[in-house]
């Protein structure tokens, strides 16, 4: 429009232009502070990550995600770091709040569900440690009630009990796969003929102990040998690598068929901690052996699948896949054809009824721990190969069937490592 002239006036143009910086500003500061918050406790230096974070909360008050960091990091301060004289309920207290600011925020964050249930179970633990069970029971039901403990995930820990022979002791691996399985114990009254030992706790003490002795009608006390002085004088053990040796019942040489020459369990335990002069053997393993010893075969011994290979301590090659636990067993499993028991695992995870609450975790997704899940589909893929390479293709094919049943991708996605194998599992029976 040849002629037209623009009439701009600087007198609003220019304040507009500082307001839109100082806004940019002002983001970019805030994301700044998370940020450096987030390096900050990367480093295990705490207190300076939630100080930054306090200062950004005060700056942009509606961001769900500097509450829930604040949560996060403020409980790892008191559970993780060196003992703090204000970590008390109080600061458990403020710690729910951040959380609860989150969700507040923003009802679908996952993971600030999480936390809260991870600091309800820190309550409860504190709580046992003072031998008080009604409000162990208290902070149970009150990480369920908020949704520490969605459906989806104590269907997940009702399977792992389910699995366990009677009477048996279950390792657990942590937070995950610890408070949900207690919760049913001790609020649904659910399998508590099984101790459930989170192995991080074996390094305490007092939890030690408590095992030892157990919780009358709740908790089945622990094959545990150590008086009770030598239970609270825990310490690293000088150790070299060293093969405790375990005699095995005569049951268990019937029932497994076990040679002659294996009839002693023969478990090589090396040291995990050292300095540059001296090797050592860790609370943790030191426990676990105990126990182990202790038990002599006497009541049947699980691991959580979430249990690693280094908490194992060179047991994995005694380990049988039940579903969602590994039974220990007295003989290398492999030597004797015993690395999978296919009824057991049938047994829970090929019934429709084990997985009611399967889908909940699309409404209840906790991204920190969900892929729990995939230990369903990576036991029936196992299962699955195990019936092909016994020729049975037919069983193959009900399992690869039943999982698209029963955990719909759509759901919850497998990792794409797992997808690609159960796709050419499923490719190689359709072609067959």
């Amino acid at each position: 429009m040849r002629g037209l002239k623009v009439n701009i006036k600087p007198d609003w143009i220019i304040p507009l232009a500082f307001a839109m910086l100082f806004v940019v500003a002002l983001w970019a500061q805030e994301v700044d502070l998370k940020q450096k918050a987030i390096d900050e406790f990367k480093n295990k230096r705490y207190p300076e990550a939630i100080s930054l974070l306090k200062e950004a909360s005060s700056e942009n008050p509606n961001d769900a995600e500097i509450w829930y960091y604040l949560g996060y990091f403020t409980h790892y301060l008191c559970a993780d770091w060196i003992p703090l004289t204000e970590c008390d309920e109080e600061k458990s207290d403020e710690i729910l709040e951040y959380l609860d600011k989150a969700i507040t925020l923003d009802p679908k964050y996952g993971d600030a569900y999480y936390f809260i249930g991870a600091e309800h179970g820190g309550r409860f633990l504190r709580a046992m440690q003072e031998g008080d069970v009604r409000k162990m029971r208290i902070e149970l039901l009150s990480g369920r009630n908020k949704g520490g403990y969605p459906d989806w995930l104590i269907e997940f820990a009702r399977n792992m009990l389910r699995t366990c022979q009677p009477n048996a002791i279950l390792f657990t691996s942590g937070d995950a796969d610890s408070w949900p399985t207690w919760y049913l114990q001790f609020c649904e009254n659910y399998r508590t003929d099984v101790t459930v030992i989170p192995m991080g706790l074996l390094n305490r003490p007092w939890f030690v102990l408590t095992l030892k002795n157990g919780i009358e009608n709740i908790l089945v006390s622990a094959p545990i040998s150590w008086r009770e002085e030598q239970i609270f004088d825990m310490h690293p053990y000088k150790w070299r690598t060293y093969t405790i040796e375990i005699p095995i019942p005569e049951e268990a040489l019937e029932r497994y068929n076990i040679l002659l020459q294996d009839s002693l369990m023969k478990w090589e335990l090396e040291p995990n901690l050292q300095t540059s002069s001296r090797e050592f053997l860790g609370t943790e393993q030191t426990v676990l052996a105990d126990i182990i010893k202790t038990n002599r075969w006497k009541r049947p011994i699980y691991f959580s699948l979430g249990c690693s290979k280094t908490r194992l301590a060179n047991l994995d090659k005694f380990m049988q896949l039940c579903g969602l636990v590994q039974r220990l067993l007295p003989v290398e499993a492999e030597k004797y054809d015993l690395s999978l028991n296919p009824n057991e695992i049938e047994a829970v995870l090929l019934q429709s009824e084990h997985y009611r609450y399967f889908t909940d975790v699309k409404e209840h997704n906790m991204p920190r721990i969900s892929h729990l899940l995939s230990c369903y589909r990576g036991v029936l893929l196992t299962l699955a190969n195990y019936y092909i390479e016994s020729g049975n293709q037919d069983k193959a094919r009900e399992i690869v069937d039943k999982m698209k049943i029963y955990m719909p991708e759509s759901v919850f996605p497998s990792s794409i490592p797992l997808k690609k194998a159960i796709e050419s599992l499923d490719y190689e029976l359709s072609v067959e």
